[in-house]
C-alpha cells in the first residue's frame, strides 16, 4: 500500500484540469487529491477551499482532514501548473528526495537579509504583523524566541535588513518624481531612511522559498498545517508562509542543494525556450522530460495538446 498523498493544489478553479492531472499521475501515485477554490462538484478527491491564492497555505490547512490518513508517511504538494518529472513516483521519491519517515523538503530556505537586491518576498516579510484585527492568532504560534531556536535549528538566522533591501529606490528622477506624486508618505519615509541608514527588523522570525512544491512528512503534518491556517489568517505571502511554518514544525528538512534533480522555474522568454520542441503536445514533452530536472513550472495545461 503507498505511503504518500499527492495533493495537488489549484491557486484558482480549473476544473478542467482535473481529469488531464489524473491521468498524468494515476500511473505513478495511488493517492491523489485536488484542493480546488470553490469547487461544488461531485468528485470524492477533489476538496473544495475557501481563500486567496495569495496564502493558499489556508487551502493546504482547510483541506487537512480531508486528506489525511494516519498510514500516509508524506504528503506531496504540488501546483496544479507543475509537471513533476516523470521518473519520480510513490515508489522512488523518497530516493529522489533522500527522505526518511522523518524529513520534509521544500526548494529553499533563504535569510532575508542575505539577499542582495531587492525582492518583493522582503518587503512583505517586513510589513507582515501576527496582530491582525479580527484574528487571535499570536498564541497558536511559536514566541519569538522559540521561534528563533527552530529557525538556529535549520542554520537560518534573523537580522536587520537594510533599507534597499526593503523599498525598491526608483532607478531615475523620472521615476522618483512618478513616485512622489503617486504616494507622498512613501517617498518622505524613503528620504528620510535613506539619509538616516535606519536598520528595519521583522516583527517575528520568517523565511522565504519557492512554494510551488513541498513534501511534508506525516509526523509533521498536523502542526505544519496548524501554523499554515495561522498565516493565512494573518495574510503572510505564501513563499513565506509556507517555509517558515515547514521550520516551525519539521523535524528534518531538505532542499534542493541536497539533491541531483533541480527544480526549472520558467520565469523569462528565454527559459520557455526550454518547451519549443515539444510543440506544446505533453505526451511529448513526458516521454522526453528535460534530464536533470524535478520540474517545470509553469506549464499552463490549457495551452496544451493533450492527445498523442
Amino acid at each position: 500500500m503507498s505511503k504518500v498523498a499527492l495533493v495537488i493544489i489549484y491557486n484558482h478553479r480549473y476544473d478542467k484540469n482535473i481529469e488531464l492531472l489524473e491521468q498524468i499521475y494515476k500511473n505513478r501515485f495511488s493517492n491523489i487529491y485536488h484542493l480546488i477554490p470553490f469547487y461544488n462538484g461531485i468528485r470524492p478527491n477533489v476538496i473544495p477551499v475557501y481563500d486567496s491564492s495569495y496564502y493558499f497555505q489556508g487551502y493546504v490547512a482547510q483541506g487537512l482532514k480531508s486528506y489525511f490518513r494516519e498510514e500516509y508517511e508524506h504528503y506531496f504538494f504540488v501546483a496544479d501548473d507543475m509537471i513533476l518529472n516523470p521518473l519520480v513516483n510513490e515508489t522512488n521519491y523518497t530516493q529522489h528526495l533522500k527522505l526518511n519517515p522523518q524529513t520534509s523538503f521544500i526548494p529553499s530556505l533563504v535569510n532575508f537579509h542575505g539577499i542582495k537586491v531587492y525582492w518583493p518576498r522582503t518587503n512583505e516579510a517586513y510589513h507582515y504583523n501576527v496582530n491582525v484585527r479580527g484574528v487571535e492568532a499570536r498564541n497558536e504560534l511559536p514566541a519569538y524566541e522559540a521561534a528563533l531556536q527552530r529557525f538556529e535549528k535549520f542554520g537560518l538566522s534573523i537580522k536587520p535588513l537594510r533599507f534597499s533591501q526593503v523599498w525598491q529606490i526608483p532607478k531615475t528622477r523620472k521615476a522618483l518624481m512618478k513616485m512622489l506624486y503617486r504616494d507622498t508618505f512613501l517617498p518622505l519615509r524613503f528620504i528620510a531612511h535613506k539619509l538616516m541608514g535606519k536598520k528595519y527588523h521583522l516583527t517575528y522570525p520568517l523565511t522565504g522559498s519557492y512554494a510551488d512544491i513541498f513534501v511534508v512528512s506525516g509526523a509533521t503534518i498536523k502542526q505544519f498545517c496548524h501554523y499554515c491556517g495561522a498565516f493565512a489568517a494573518t495574510r503572510l505571502f505564501v513563499e513565506s508562509a509556507i517555509p517558515t511554518a515547514l521550520v516551525l514544525s519539521a523535524e528534518e528538512i531538505v532542499t534542493e542543494a541536497d539533491l541531483q534533480l533541480q527544480g526549472r522555474p520558467l520565469w523569462t522568454p528565454e527559459d520557455f525556450t526550454i518547451l519549443d520542441k515539444y510543440d506544446n503536445n505533453i505526451e511529448h514533452l513526458l516521454r522526453d522530460f528535460p534530464e536533470g530536472y524535478l520540474y517545470l513550472h509553469p506549464i499552463k495545461l490549457s495551452k496544451w495538446n493533450k492527445k498523442s
